[in-house]
């Protein structure tokens, strides 16, 4: 009975991860990536509704700072 009133045994926490910073060299070959992949895709740039090619196109699909 004295088993029912003990605090339950907790596991060890997990230890802290560190965070990627935006100059990781892994988190911009993952952005290359993303942005290759973008390239690759068929279609007109306005139906693609994600914030991916955005640093390199315009609304117009055309590149941006060329």
């Amino acid at each position: 009975m004295s088993g029912l009133f003990k605090s339950p045994k907790l596991p060890p926490p997990p230890k802290p991860v560190r965070m990627p910073t935006e100059m990781d060299p892994e988190i911009q070959a993952a952005a290359q990536r993303a942005r290759a992949g973008a390239m690759r895709r068929s279609g007109r740039m306005s139906t693609i509704m994600t914030d991916a090619t955005q640093e390199t196109t315009g609304s117009s699909g055309q590149k941006l700072g060329a």
